[in-house]
């Protein structure tokens, strides 16, 4: 019987999808919607099952649709505002305009003739990377209490349980450092890098939490998820990944609690007789035995500099967005860099915008942190704080950014921490003390 239900699970998923939760999206329940999407987010392995049924390969572009109409409806017969006024609204909408331009001026660059086909690649990811302020826009307007929160993040705590059985089980049957490039988990199309960065910086916003959870059960189901998190990123041995996870932990050491700095000290002090040797190795590889640095560091360097030669081209717009992907940078075609791939497409204004959404990411979780009553939200904005230092972080040594099943949760996490921050500001203008559930 199991067995039989595994086999059609994704058809079970698909017709699930394709119905009842576009029919609840449509009606305006987007926040039931959203536990659904949200968990599958991802499960890029499950996802890719329902490619082969129709319209498959746009499983998930479909349910948002049914969303931003289900929420645009609701709104009209409700009579109130489409859009919550909050601090991303103008900066996102800049970006949208900005990169799209950008996107077309690219063309041009890379001699191509633009047009509006949605076969052509370069529109595709274009559309891709606005996903993440579309879903911003869904989850801050249709996000509406403090209950509704948590269960959206309830969901992202069993999916990243799926994710670490997955993980979990490749790690067991891999042969360490040798393998290391068949570790993806659930990503399927991405590799342990993208996914260390993943765990890293999500793992954090649960740490924020559990600091400030009170009920027993909750706070281990959470402890439970960031061990299980944390052993994932150790053993992904990305290198990038534990620097995003001790750029979290120094960050929450400083706001939270001093006595942290200690035991960072001495794990700074004392590494390699503190973690695993497979973990000591993997470190140990930033440098040969001749004092020079590895082949991964090495080109990583060459290609900053060539990310900084085309950003001279053209500093102030850059040669175009989604550009370097189909350049030949060496037998590279990438920058392993985020910040260098910015400048060099977007040119000193792109930069500027995504610096700045970084700025208010980080006010927003701070506000959070500061202001809220409320223990739950001010564990996840103290959280989410520590998960942009350390998205800023793991985006130094490669691409975090931009791709789906990595950005999403982040762009959730923001969306949350916004709406925790209206819910608060409304709580204390009318003295409506903050839910205990």
């Amino acid at each position: 019987m199991l067995t039989f239900i595994i086999k059609f699970l994704p058809f079970y998923l698909y017709l699930i999808g394709m119905t009842v939760i576009i029919f609840l999206s449509l009606r305006g329940k987007i926040n039931y919607s959203l536990l659904f999407l949200v968990f599958l987010f991802p499960l890029q392995n499950v996802v890719d099952k329902l490619r082969p049924f129709p319209f498959g390969k746009d499983y998930i572009d479909i349910i948002l649709i049914a969303m931003v109409l289900g929420w645009i409806l609701k709104s009209v017969v409700e009579k109130r505002k489409i859009f919550e006024s909050t601090l991303f609204n103008n900066p996102l909408f800049i970006m949208a305009v900005f990169t799209f331009i950008s996107l077309v001026l690219g063309s041009f660059y890379l001699s191509y003739s633009f047009t509006l086909n949605l076969g052509d690649l370069r529109l595709q990811n274009w559309k891709n990377y606005m996903l993440f302020p579309l879903i911003y826009f869904i989850v801050v307007n249709n996000i509406s209490n403090v209950k509704e929160i948590k269960r959206l993040i309830l969901a992202m705590i069993l999916s990243m349980f799926v994710m670490d059985y997955y993980t979990i089980n490749q790690i067991r049957w891999s042969s360490g450092l040798l393998s290391r490039d068949k570790l993806h988990g659930t990503f399927v199309w991405l590799g342990p890098n993208e996914l260390g960065a993943f765990f890293a910086a999500y793992s954090l916003v649960l740490l924020g939490i559990y600091l400030f959870e009170k009920v027993v059960i909750k706070k281990a189901l959470i402890g439970l998820i960031f061990i299980l998190n944390l052993f994932c990123v150790l053993f992904l041995f990305s290198r990038g990944a534990y620097v995003g996870m001790i750029a979290g932990l120094i960050a929450l050491a400083f706001l939270k609690s001093k006595k942290l700095l200690i035991l960072l000290i001495v794990l700074l002090i004392s590494w390699q007789s503190l973690l695993p040797l497979s973990v000591v190795e993997r470190i140990s590889q930033t440098r040969t035995e001749q004092g020079t640095l590895d082949d991964s560091v090495t080109s990583r360097l060459y290609l900053w500099q060539k990310g900084m030669g085309l950003f001279n081209q053209s500093p102030i717009i850059g040669i175009g967005f989604n550009t370097v992907n189909f350049l030949d940078l060496g037998g590279y075609s990438d920058t392993h860099n985020i910040y260098v791939k910015i400048l060099a497409e977007q040119g000193i204004v792109g930069f500027t915008i995504f610096i700045l959404l970084f700025w208010l990411a980080l006010k927003s979780g701070w506000q959070l942190y500061k202001n809220s009553k409320d223990g739950f939200l001010k564990g996840l904005g103290l959280g989410f704080i520590l998960c942009v230092i350390a998205m800023m972080a793991t985006n130094i040594f490669g691409d975090r950014w931009t791709h789906f099943t990595v950005g999403a949760y982040y762009w959730v996490f923001l969306a949350l921490v916004v709406r925790g921050n209206i819910i608060s500001s409304e709580q204390l203008k009318t003295n409506i003390p903050t839910s205990k559930k």
